[in-house]
């Protein structure tokens, strides 16, 4: 795979339409759904449900100029506004990782809850298992082994597969990572590799780079300690982080590193 460690993108705007949180008239809900201008006008995530698309009009986001779709992997709070996104915008493809429409649950006290995205039928939809260059700047990242702990919440989380519900190994998680003004910046939905291993990726593939920022839900709670013990080890500029990242954990990570709150609203701005 060729990096584009040569071309940046020039200029780049993220929007949060959803989140966990929002202020009046936004709307919230347990979910991450961003929209990207840039050279390529992309959606990544689509929360819960279609409430991405009510805070997008009001954010004055026009999702019908969307290029591209982007699913960071098979949960319910990240691709459960797929279908009413497609509705809206015919001409969008979809990439999302291999394994993504596979059966996910929560289990949590010998109860069991559906996560999962239910499985649509389009040959706009294409399933990615390789690191996939986009765009000349825009690379999806697939595949985040290294040294690190996994994140201690993954322990409720399990697929289905033939031999019955065995745990999650979120194989199918993807990773944006553009090649921009300030330096890479990399988009998350959850990290549920770990967003030390997906660092670590990220740093691997454009060795000659620095991270400059880093966007999204990071899934960190009980283990908060431990990855901002590790985290400034990767030198990232800003971390821009809600969703699935505790209260607690901001507040440590935020003790070493420049976090910054990442709310339904938030608009970034780099060029």
């Amino acid at each position: 795979m060729r990096s584009w460690t040569d071309l940046t993108v020039t200029y780049m705007k993220i929007t949060c339409l959803v989140e966990d949180r929002a202020r009046p008239p936004l709307r919230a809900e347990h979910g991450l759904s961003l929209h990207i201008e840039g050279d390529v006008n992309i959606l990544f995530d689509t929360g819960q449900s279609g409430l991405f698309m009510e805070n997008a009009e009001l954010l004055g986001v026009d999702l019908g100029d969307v290029d591209l779709a982007i699913l960071s992997h098979g949960h319910y709070d990240h691709g459960g506004g797929l279908a009413q996104f497609m509705e809206i915008n015919e001409n969008a493809e979809v990439l999302t990782g291999e394994g993504a429409f596979r059966g996910r649950w929560a289990v949590e006290d010998g109860s069991e809850r559906f996560i999962g995205i239910e499985e649509i039928t389009d040959p706009r939809i294409r399933l990615i298992d390789e690191d996939t260059v986009i765009h000349e700047g825009y690379t999806i990242l697939k595949g985040f082994s290294g040294p690190f702990r996994r994140p201690l919440g993954n322990r409720t989380l399990f697929m289905e597969s033939a031999a019955g519900l065995v745990p999650d190994t979120f194989d199918d998680e993807l990773v944006l990572v553009i090649d921009g003004p300030g330096g890479l910046t990399v988009v998350t939905g959850c990290s549920h590799n770990g967003i030390l291993n997906i660092l670590g990726t990220v740093r691997d593939h454009f060795p000659d780079r620095e991270i400059g920022m880093v966007v999204g839900g990071l899934h960190i709670s009980g283990d908060a300690l431990y990855v901002a013990s590790e985290i400034q080890e990767f030198e990232a500029g800003k971390i821009y982080t809600g969703h699935c990242t505790s209260e607690e954990a901001f507040k440590v990570l935020g003790r070493s590193c420049n976090v910054n709150v990442l709310r339904t609203g938030t608009v970034i701005e780099v060029d």
